[in-house]
């Protein structure tokens, strides 16, 4: 009987997160001239902007720069727009919402995931370009696969401690702002830890080092990981799914009252 329960709520809140998904993905590009290119345009400027600011300087010593930054920029992009968006989805977003309709609020949290996945797809589709312009097997990207769902698991569990947490923190979606650019600044995208020592202690607590690295090695390198990265992008992101999950069952009846 229990079995059934869970299965039948895991079934509602995925459903229910698909719908949620499926208009937004349509209001967003409703009335738009250029449609999905809007999803291109971020990743495209940014690395533009970092590939001409660093590549004769911080890409001199990196093999196959472009496709390094780009990487990384893709990578950090799906974590940082979707636990930006969590930090706004319950104070800001959804507040009425919740308030009125009794339903799943995980499926909230799981559709901002799926919604910025859809994006990361598309990225991926130019990342995979540039493998080709630059002749490495392109084939490779099957690989990524198994990291990004690892990443995926990571970042819900990362969106559901934050949007939670906002509600008894209202401040925390600034903090989390800039939070972000701090973790931007010290997670090697447009540079190399090599030979940076404290760069690399600080980067064993960062979880998107691991993913970024895994990637990297398996895709521009064409290398094995080194087993404590492959364990540690396993062990955050059941860490955070579980703590998320706790979290969020804990508090979530709560929420109505305290919005």
């Amino acid at each position: 009987m229990n079995n059934k329960y869970h299965y039948l709520k895991l079934k509602n809140i995925l459903g229910l997160s698909i719908q949620i998904t499926k208009a937004d993905f349509i209001l967003r590009n409703e009335g738009s001239y250029i449609g999905i290119l809007w999803y291109l345009i971020n990743p495209i400027l940014t690395f533009g902007l970092l590939f001409f600011i660093f590549s004769d300087r911080l890409g001199n010593d990196i093999n196959h720069y472009p496709v390094y930054l780009l990487l990384g920029i893709i990578i950090f992009n799906f974590f940082q727009s979707t636990t930006i968006e969590s930090t706004k989805l319950i104070i800001s977003d959804n507040n009425s919402l919740i308030k009125s309709i009794n339903f799943p609020k995980e499926s909230l949290i799981v559709s901002i995931v799926m919604k910025n996945l859809i994006s990361h797809f598309f990225e991926i589709l130019l990342f995979s370009c540039l493998l080709i312009y630059f002749h490495i097997n392109v084939l490779l990207i099957i690989f990524y696969f198994p990291i990004l769902l690892l990443l995926v698991i990571f970042i819900l569990g990362t969106s559901m401690i934050l949007s939670s947490l906002t509600v008894f923190f209202v401040d925390l979606d600034n903090i989390w702002n800039f939070l972000i650019r701090l973790i931007w600044l010290g997670t090697p995208i447009f540079y190399s830890i090599a030979g940076q020592t404290k760069l690399f202690y600080f980067n064993i607590f960062n979880p998107l080092y691991y993913y970024i690295t895994a990637t990297r090695d398996i895709i521009i390198y064409q290398v094995k990981p080194e087993n404590w990265i492959l364990l540690g992008m396993i062990g955050f992101s059941l860490s955070a799914l579980l703590i998320g999950f706790l979290i969020f069952n804990k508090l979530k009846n709560k929420i109505p009252e305290l919005i």
